[in-house]
């Protein structure tokens, strides 16, 4: 073998080496985060007695307004929203309102609202919608940059009314 091949073979073991310690940084970093999600799909499908899982998004809004939101399909095939309360430790709320579920008929769904916010904020770039508990309603949380502001934005789960005003996030 060639020196040359030697320090090419040597180059591609150093890479691929990086690259596996970054992945598994990388997995051992997300591991909570991911124990968390997968304890609340299923506490979600015992609780809410949902069957297929959608999706399930974490909604942070203060330290007493965490919430595993779970979208899923019960076993009779109506869609529902499933809001598991969980403490700033990441582990599940007990109490009165821990638990919360909603059916999807009847709400203005992720895509109708996207395109709800794009109208109302035409010079906006929309970054990301997330549903949420707001003020004791439910409500899609939309996140968005205009003329290099950042803001959150409320809108009624139920009707896609503006819910109070948008909140805009200092610059760093």
């Amino acid at each position: 073998m060639s020196k040359r091949t030697k320090v090419i073979l040597l180059t591609l073991l150093v890479v691929l080496i990086l690259l596996a310690g970054a992945y598994l940084y990388y997995m051992l970093s997300m591991q909570g985060r991911t124990d968390e999600r997968n304890a609340a799909i299923a506490s979600a499908r015992t609780q809410g007695q949902l069957t297929e899982i959608e999706r399930a998004d974490k909604w942070v809004w203060g330290e007493n307004s965490i919430f595993w939101v779970v979208q899923g399909t019960t076993a009779s095939g109506e869609e529902q929203y499933v809001w598991l309360k969980y403490t700033p430790e990441g582990t599940p709320a007990a109490g009165e309102n821990a638990f919360r579920s909603m059916p999807v008929a009847g709400t203005i769904t992720r895509e109708d609202m996207w395109d709800r916010a794009e109208a109302q904020l035409p010079d906006a770039k929309l970054i990301r919608m997330l549903p949420g508990v707001y003020g004791n309603q439910y409500v899609w949380q939309v996140f968005y940059e205009q003329q290099d502001t950042h803001y959150y934005r409320f809108y009624s789960l139920k009707d896609g009314s503006a819910v109070g005003e948008a909140f805009d996030l200092p610059d760093w």
